[in-house]
């Protein structure tokens, strides 16, 4: 056999595996967890969330109406042609009757204005409100994705610490058990203490099967509000979980709610809103007093004659313009125009301050988290303290042979219940200074 059919023979045999290693590499780079940190996971919620996109999608509407109302004071022009023809009897302004036959044709341009300026004034007015409020409802959107993002991250990272501090007891354990099984081995210790810290160990496995678990939902969670696809693994850049105050400790809960009722994006939306309704009211009081104006004006050239005749041709004009009121129905003497319109202003006086309220309840919770978690901190930094020394004792009373291992086990599971907990209050303080940040508006 040749050696260039050997060589395609190989080829065709090593090609298959080269394609299959590289598939399998190519696979393990997709399916290796995504790292991401704080600042990229505000920057992906606030990129690609498809509810700001709807909240920015309506504020780009509201603002398209809001300059077409204002266009509505623009005259329209016509321009075209048009050809007339009359055969038979017709009428002329005394009255007589008789036949003829005659045409026309037309060529130019007209210029046409239908306004009712008040109508027109205020509605434009009342668009611009509508707009300037879809836009600051698109910012609370943005907001409160991020802040929801923020949380689902910090779950994140809570369940990866918590995870860490389980396989960090697991580590010990097994040591532990190590020890044990050689003082068993040599005869001064029960092989009853040996089960027991076998059976420690198989719940600490169980406990980091179950933290694992939670981190993924955690992940699943994140990928979700940040629209990555759903098979992404995210962990957390870093592993550490410490508390960050972002807000000035010194600020009263009475000065962030007054901030919060100036800054809130909601709140502006619900003036807006407001402002609205009372430039409809106000419309629906005014508007009818000012006159609606008719006016046009067309210019071009004229011919025909009759029968067949097409001669004749030469310029012509006309103007138009009258002045008018509407009497009835969005008229003067529309009593019920002015019912309804009193009763949307009313309505939106109302909610906003429904919505301010909410905004101080919400700054009021967001305060009270805060300190609680903050306070819970320190007193798990108390209880993690305790633990320690508790350990060290237990430990070294069962060097001493003075303690036994179930006083050890207990002294580790306290520490690890401590330092669990410790992370669980640092999560809520970070969350709730999130949420703070975004009830008083910054």
């Amino acid at each position: 056999m040749s050696r260039r059919l050997w060589s395609s023979l190989l080829s065709l045999r090593v090609l298959p595996l080269l394609l299959a290693s590289g598939l399998a590499a190519v696979d393990n780079v997709f399916s290796a967890p995504m790292h991401v940190d704080l600042p990229t996971v505000m920057k992906l919620a606030g990129a690609n969330n498809d509810e700001i996109q709807l909240a920015r999608a309506k504020h780009t509407e509201a603002l398209a109406e809001s300059k077409l109302a204002w266009q509505r004071f623009w005259p329209s022009l016509t321009l075209g042609a048009g050809y007339r023809r009359t055969d038979g009897n017709v009428q002329d302004i005394a009255g007589a009757v008789f036949d003829v036959s005659k045409q026309q044709y037309s060529v130019g341009p007209n210029l046409m204005i239908d306004w009712s300026p008040g109508d027109i004034y205020y509605s434009a007015l009342a668009a611009k409100q509508k707009a300037l409020a879809a836009e600051q409802l698109a910012e609370k959107a943005r907001r409160d994705i991020v802040t929801q993002s923020t949380g689902r991250y910090y779950d994140l990272l809570a369940a990866e610490a918590s995870l860490a501090i389980i396989k960090d007891d697991l580590r010990l354990t097994q040591d532990y058990e190590k020890q044990i099984g050689g003082a068993v081995d040599a005869g001064t210790a029960f092989r009853a203490d040996l089960l027991r810290v076998k059976t420690q160990v198989s719940r600490e496995k169980l406990s980091i099967r179950q933290h694992e678990e939670a981190r993924d939902l955690a992940a699943a969670a994140l990928a979700e509000i940040l629209r990555l696809p759903a098979e992404t693994e995210l962990r957390p850049a870093k592993a550490d979980l410490v508390p960050v105050r972002l807000l000035d400790r010194r600020t009263g809960v009475a000065t962030l709610i007054s901030q919060a009722a100036r800054e809130r994006p909601e709140m502006k939306a619900a003036e807006a809103v407001n402002s609205a309704a009372g430039l409809e009211s106000e419309r629906a009081r005014v508007a009818p007093m000012i006159p609606s104006v008719q006016a046009g004006y067309g210019f071009g050239g004229l011919g025909g004659g009759y029968n067949g005749d097409m001669g004749n041709f030469d310029e012509t004009q006309n103007v138009f313009i009258g002045l008018g009121w509407k009497i009835g129905p969005g008229g003067l003497f529309d009593r019920q125009r002015k019912v309804i319109a009193g009763a949307q202003e009313e309505a939106a006086g109302l909610q906003a301050a429904q919505v301010k309220a909410a905004i101080g309840r919400e700054v009021v919770e967001a305060a009270a988290k805060s300190q609680s978690a903050h306070d819970q901190i320190a007193i798990n930094d108390e209880a993690v303290g305790a633990a320690e020394e508790m350990v060290k004792l237990a430990r070294e009373r069962q060097a001493s042979q003075l303690g036994v291992v179930l006083e050890y086990l207990l002294a580790r599971e306290e520490l690890t219940r401590a330092r669990q907990s410790r992370v669980q209050s640092v999560t809520r303080f970070n969350k709730a200074q999130h949420e703070l940040k975004r009830a008083a508006g910054r």
